[in-house]
C-alpha cells in the first residue's frame, strides 16, 4: 500500500507509514476549512493508535477556528446521533472499522449525523493537497472540551423506539451472549443490555487497545462466541466490530449464521410493523429481495458504503436498509449503520415470534455466498472486464459498482474495496458449488 486508501468510507492508512499524525493533523485542517468554524464532536474506537489521530485531528480543528467536543471511546453510531441531535456541524470517527491492528481511519460526518457525500469527500480532499487552510490566531483558536453522555443518549433511543417493547422483553427472559471484540462496544454493551432487561454474558468486554480475536465479526474469528454460547446455554450471540456499526449473529446452537442474515432478519421483523421501500447495496445478499417481495415492498439496490444507502433511503423515503456486512440503518433512529439497534430487533424479534434464531433463520430461502480477494491494482482488472462479460455472454450486467453478473438465482460481482488495497469478487447462489465455481471463472479469466 504506497498512498492513504480514500473513499465514500473514509481516509484510511496504516500507521507510522501512510498514516501520520502530520496527516491526521492536515486533514483536520482541511475538514475544519470545510466546516468554516462551529462545534464538531469527535470519537474512537479503542486502538492504541487512538489517541494519537484523535489528538492531532483535534489540534487541526482547533487551529481552523472549530470547537471540538472529545465524547471518548464510543460507537460509530454514537458519533452520528450526537451530531445529528446535538447540534454540531460536523463530526469525525477515529476508526478503521474491521481492518488489521495496524489500521487506522478517519470517517468524516456531516451535520445531519450522515457520512460526506462522494462529492463533499473531494472537496475536502482538495482543501488536503493544496494546503488551503484556514489557521487563526490566538484569539481564535477553537475551545476543547468533554462529553461523556451521548452513549447513554444512544441506548436511551434505541429502547424508546415504537418497535422495542422492553416489557415483552423482559418478559420472555431471553439469554445472550456477545462479544464485543475489545473494540467500542466494550463502553456500551454493559448499560445496553442491562437496560434492555435480557440476562446477558460479555466476553472480550476489555478495551486493551489491542484486538483478542480477528477484528472483522466472520465466522472463523468466532469461535469463542460459539464456545460461549453453549457454555451459557444463550438463545443468541452477537459478536461487534472495532466501532459497532456491524453485528453477526450466532444461533443458539453455537452456529455463525453469517452477517448477511443481520440486515434481512431485522428488515424482516420492521417491515412487518411498518411497511415501505427498502434499500440495500449490491453486495448484498438475495435475502433481501426475498424479504422485500413476502412483504410487498420495493427493494433498491445501490454502490457499496453506508452513505450511498443513506441517500438511496431518503430518496425513497425508505422504511428500513443497509449493507449485508451486518449493517442495519433504520432511519426513524438515524441514517447509520447500528450494531447495538441490530441487537436490540433481533432480541425483538425472538421476543415476539417466541422462535428460536435458527428457527427465524429456517423460515428464510437458503443461498451460499463466497468472496475472496485479489492483490490486483485496479487498473489491470478494468482491463479484464471486457474478456469477463464475455465469459458470462447472455447474463444481465451491472456496471455501477464495478461488474456485477447477475443469473437465475446466482450473481458474480467484481469491484475495488473502499476499505483494504485489494479487489474483491463475491458470488452468491443456491447451491455452493455453483457459488464457488463462479469465483473460479472470474479467477481463471483473469489470470489468462
Amino acid at each position: 500500500m504506497k498512498e492513504l486508501l480514500i473513499s465514500v468510507s473514509g481516509i484510511r492508512g496504516i500507521i507510522g507509514k501512510t498514516l501520520t499524525s502530520e496527516t491526521a493533523l492536515n486533514y483536520g485542517r482541511a475538514f475544519g476549512a470545510f466546516l468554516k468554524k462551529g462545534r464538531v464532536v469527535i470519537g474512537r474506537d479503542t486502538r492504541k493508535t487512538g489517541p494519537m489521530i484523535t489528538s492531532a485531528v483535534i489540534s487541526g480543528l482547533l487551529s481552523s477556528g472549530c470547537d471540538v467536543v472529545d465524547i471518548g471511546i464510543c460507537s460509530t453510531p454514537t458519533i452520528e446521533m450526537a451530531v445529528r441531535d446535538g447540534g454540531f456541524s460536523g463530526g469525525a470517527a477515529v476508526t478503521a472499522s474491521h481492518n488489521p491492528i495496524q489500521y487506522n481511519a478517519l470517517k468524516l460526518i456531516g451535520e445531519e449525523g450522515i457520512f460526506l457525500s462522494e462529492s463533499q469527500g473531494r472537496k475536502i480532499q482538495r482543501l488536503f493537497n493544496s494546503r488551503r487552510f484556514r489557521d487563526c490566531g490566538w484569539d481564535s483558536v477553537g475551545k476543547a472540551t468533554f462529553e461523556d453522555k451521548w452513549i447513554d443518549h444512544h441506548i436511551n433511543k434505541i429502547i424508546k423506539l415504537d418497535i422495542i417493547s422492553q416489557s415483552l422483553i423482559k418478559k420472555r427472559r431471553l439469554k445472550i451472549v456477545a462479544d464485543c471484540g475489545g473494540g467500542a462496544a466494550c463502553n456500551m454493551a454493559d448499560s445496553f443490555f442491562k437496560k434492555l432487561g435480557v440476562d446477558y454474558k460479555l466476553i472480550h468486554f476489555i478495551p486493551t487497545g489491542e484486538f483478542p480475536r480477528g477484528p472483522e465479526p466472520i465466522p472463523e474469528n468466532l469461535t469463542d462466541l460459539s464456545k460461549a454460547v453453549k457454555r451459557h446455554r444463550a438463545d443468541v450471540g452477537f459478536a461487534f466490530d472495532p466501532d459497532a456499526d456491524r453485528l453477526a449473529i450466532v444461533s443458539e446452537k453455537g452456529q455463525p449464521i453469517g452477517e448477511e442474515y443481520t440486515l434481512a432478519l431485522c428488515s424482516r421483523y420492521i417491515l412487518s410493523r411498518t411497511a415501505g421501500p427498502v434499500a440495500v447495496n449490491l453486495s448484498s445478499s438475495m435475502l433481501n429481495d426475498s424479504v422485500a417481495g413476502e412483504a410487498g415492498v420495493k427493494i433498491y439496490r445501490t454502490k457499496v458504503g453506508e452513505r450511498n444507502v443513506t441517500e438511496k433511503l431518503r430518496r425513497v423515503g425508505g422504511v428500513v436498509g443497509g449493507e449485508g456486512n451486518g449493517g442495519l440503518i433504520y432511519p426513524r433512529l438515524h441514517w447509520g449503520r447500528d450494531a447495538f439497534l441490530a441487537a436490540a430487533v433481533i432480541i425483538q424479534y425472538l421476543a415476539s415470534s417466541e422462535l428460536k434464531i435458527s428457527e427465524l433463520v429456517m423460515e428464510l430461502p437458503r443461498y451460499f455466498m463466497v468472496k475472496t480477494k485479489l492483490n490486483l491494482a485496479l487498473s489491470e482488472v478494468e482491463r479484464k472486464k471486457s474478456a469477463i462479460e464475455n465469459a458470462f455472454r447472455g447474463d444481465k450486467i451491472n456496471r455501477v459498482d464495478g461488474l456485477k453478473i447477475l443469473g437465475k438465482d446466482w450473481w458474480v460481482q467484481i469491484r475495488a474495496s473502499n476499505t483494504e488495497p485489494v479487489t474483491r469478487v463475491i458470488s452468491e447462489a443456491r447451491d455452493y458449488k455453483t457459488a464457488r465455481s463462479l469465483i473460479g471463472t472470474v479467477k481463471s479469466v483473469i489470470r489468462k
